[in-house]
């Protein structure tokens, strides 16, 4: 499953919280790189660690 989205990008806004940060998750699970947007810097940055652990960026 991993491979579906490979090589592609994904935008998603409201990155910290509730759905958005579990589909940005899951984007990133099935391969894609993300581009994330929020106005909260705090929970954007824990957001993106979660993918980068993940081994997207």
């Amino acid at each position: 499953m991993a491979a579906e989205l490979e090589g592609r990008v994904a935008l998603v806004t409201g990155a910290v919280g509730g759905i958005s940060r579990a589909a940005a998750i899951m984007l990133s699970q099935m391969g894609a790189d993300l581009l994330l947007l929020d106005l909260k810097e705090d929970g954007l940055n824990a957001t993106a660690d979660a993918i980068r652990k993940a081994g997207r960026r």
